[in-house]
């Protein structure tokens, strides 16, 4: 379940750092004990970065994976590109675990069915009052971006990307874009009740739901999908919660197929 982070930019060697919560390091050592060999990362949403006394000096929002170096998350990229000095807050949210395999990447979602928050010991009063203010919001940022990996946990990693790219697009404000690949993920849900043969507690209740997946393909198909046809904000938000409330129900039945 997302993890609300707020931490300083530190210079560890030659790399720029935020520190992992204590609590992650202490719960999770057999997936952190190997991010040396295994390049583990964590799926993250960038919220923003405040200067040492409590300004925003940049609204991030974007999502993104960063590399786990001994605990800490390397943010270099972050620090070079966006030009956030070293001593500055960010604030962040971390989702998934992102753990390579020879199959393909593998997403753990972190503290599973809890939401937890992390902000620096020294952080600036005013920055303490904002991050309180949008928790909730963050929190369901969170939840929606945590979907991806139980879809990867489920093994539907083609799913998994499609969602990660409309969550990415949405989040960016580009809803047109997020649109077609909410569309494509309830296609691919579409697919797997009609085409696999999944049962769902019962036949009557299996076939309703192959009904509404393949409704809810045809409409959001109308959001800009066709000459005269157009998706905008409202719709790409109706896309987001049909396409993550399926996957989140498909995949608690997947688990015990």
């Amino acid at each position: 379940m997302p993890y609300l982070v707020l931490e300083k930019l530190e210079n560890r060697d030659v790399l720029q750092v935020l520190r992992l919560p204590y609590d992650i390091v202490e719960k999770y050592p057999s997936i952190l004990g190997q991010a040396g060999g295994l390049k583990v990362k964590v799926r993250a949403y960038i919220v923003r970065a405040y200067n040492e006394e409590g300004r925003v000096v940049k609204e991030l929002r974007s999502m993104m994976p960063l590399e786990v170096v001994d605990n800490c998350l390397k943010v270099t990229y972050l620090h070079l590109k966006e030009g956030i000095p070293v001593g500055y807050f960010i604030e962040l949210v971390l989702i998934n675990f992102i753990i390579p395999l020879e199959e393909g990447d593998f997403e753990v979602p972190i503290f599973p069915n809890e939401f937890r928050k992390h902000l620096s010991y020294n952080t600036p009063e005013e920055v303490r009052r904002r991050v309180e203010e949008e928790t909730y919001a963050l929190e369901k940022i969170g939840r929606d971006i945590e979907v991806i990996g139980l879809l990867y946990k489920a093994g539907l990693h083609s799913i998994a990307s499609d969602l990660t790219e409309a969550l990415e697009r949405f989040y960016k404000h580009d809803y047109e874009g997020s649109i077609k690949f909410f569309r494509k993920v309830v296609e691919a849900l579409r697919n797997i009740v009609q085409i696999k043969g999944i049962k769902i507690v019962s036949e009557k209740r299996t076939q309703f739901l192959r009904e509404y997946l393949s409704k809810a393909y045809q409409l959001i198909s109308n959001f800009g999908e066709h000459a005269g046809t157009y998706g905008f904000m409202p719709e790409a938000n109706l896309s987001k919660d049909i396409a993550l409330s399926a996957c989140r129900y498909l995949v608690r039945y997947l688990e015990s197929v």
